[in-house]
């Protein structure tokens, strides 16, 4: 019998071409400093992510020491949830390795998703891709995936390496471009490449997402919050509406915000007074965000339709 639950509101959705079966809210990797010092608090999260059936788990850096205690974290369901990595040692010729390295923590014989960046340095790019495609050819990985931190990455990565299966895109409510631009939407629809969406809530810095920092006023605003709306499931929400995307991946650093987030699965389309509840949001993102933003932003300036 599955320990993850599938019973309940969340559903699911094919990784494009991929054919992996991932749930429609995943578990970013982002943490705050308290679950990095305190593993027992991530660990807590993640049971509650596998209760409410979350089985995609992404794991980002080694040097926040992510490996160990998400393999602790996760070895009552190792076989059962899809874990996604990305490399990021710095000498090309060590991909291999840290490949294997993954395997041995994980206690796995593949890893489903294994992604590179790309983008700037094409040729470092191309290099652990092609090593990547090579430990999926001796069946160590499911599926070869990028991610993208700019439109134009995403078209020229989609046109350069059609093997792709996934791809990691930012996108949220207020930058909705992955998801209402036509090129974006036809390239990624002829390649037939699964879309996660990343940093939904704007990235994060240690406090919290940096639409959370938006604090907008007002009747209407006021009326809508004592309605029970939700920052942080409505901006999921609103990207499970597109056909585009098969999983939304926020960071979740608490227990709160996983029993919020994964309510936006499951729960039809957006209602008026949560479509204006956004749009109260976004209008205040136009006034406060050239303020607020930091001169390295690119999950919301160039994604902003």
């Amino acid at each position: 019998m599955s320990k993850i639950n599938k019973t309940g509101n969340m559903q699911y959705r094919i990784l494009g071409k991929t054919g992996i079966s991932v749930s429609e809210v995943s578990f970013g990797s982002h943490l705050k400093r308290v679950n990095i010092e305190n593993p027992e608090h991530r660990r807590k999260q993640i049971k509650i992510g596998i209760e409410k059936g979350i089985n995609l788990f992404d794991i980002y850096e080694h040097s926040y020491q992510q490996f160990e205690p998400m393999s602790k974290a996760l070895d009552y369901v190792r076989n059962e949830v899809v874990i996604s990595l990305v490399t990021v040692w710095r000498a090309v010729d060590e991909v291999m390795e840290e490949v294997e390295y993954s395997l041995q923590v994980f206690k796995r014989d593949y890893i489903d998703l294994y992604r590179v960046v790309l983008g700037g340095n094409w040729d470092d790019s191309e290099q652990r891709l092609t090593s990547l495609m090579k430990a999926k050819e001796q069946g160590k990985i499911r599926a070869v995936g990028g991610v993208v931190h700019y439109p134009e990455h995403l078209l020229e990565a989609l046109k350069r390496y059609p093997e792709l299966g996934y791809i990691m895109v930012p996108a949220s409510f207020y930058a909705p471009r992955l998801i209402r631009n036509e090129e974006l939407i036809s390239a990624i629809k002829r390649s037939n490449v699964g879309v996660i969406a990343m940093k939904p809530m704007g990235a994060a810095d240690e406090e919290s997402g940096y639409i959370f920092k938006l604090e907008p006023a007002g009747r209407d605003f006021e009326t809508l919050k004592k309605k029970g709306l939700s920052l942080g499931k409505l901006t999921i929400k609103y990207l499970l509406q597109s056909d585009v995307i098969a999983t939304v991946l926020p960071a979740m650093n608490s227990v709160e915000e996983v029993l919020e987030n994964v309510q936006a699965s499951g729960d039809g389309a957006l209602t008026e007074d949560e479509e204006k509840f956004l749009q109260i949001y976004r209008e205040e993102g136009d006034r406060s965000f050239a303020k607020i933003l930091p001169e390295n932003d690119y999950w919301i300036t160039p994604w902003k339709v």
